[in-house]
C-alpha cells in the first residue's frame, strides 16, 4: 500500500466517523469529536511532509476538502 492510498483511507474513515458523530447530534461527548478533528489535522501535516504537490492536489480534491477546511483542521492541532 503507498504512502497516498494508507492517508487517503485514514481521511476516509476519519471523515467519515465526523459526518456520523454529526447525525447524532447531542448524544456524542464533545471529546469524542475533538479527537477526531485533531486526528485530521495529524493526518494534514503528515500529508503535507510525505505527499508530492500533485499527491496533495489529489487527495484534497477525491476527499472534497477545500483550502479553508484543510486549514481548519490543522489548526486543531495548533491550539492545543
Amino acid at each position: 500500500m503507498s504512502t497516498f492510498d494508507a492517508l487517503q483511507g485514514l481521511f476516509r474513515r476519519d471523515l467519515r466517523e465526523l459526518k456520523e458523530l454529526g447525525k447524532r447530534g447531542w448524544f456524542v461527548l464533545p471529546l469524542t469529536r475533538t479527537v477526531r478533528e485533531e486526528h485530521l489535522g495529524r493526518c494534514c501535516y503528515l500529508a503535507e511532509e510525505f505527499l508530492s504537490s500533485a499527491e496533495l492536489y489529489t487527495l484534497k480534491h477525491e476527499l472534497g476538502l477545500d483550502e479553508r477546511q484543510w486549514h481548519t483542521y490543522k489548526a486543531k492541532i495548533s491550539e492545543q
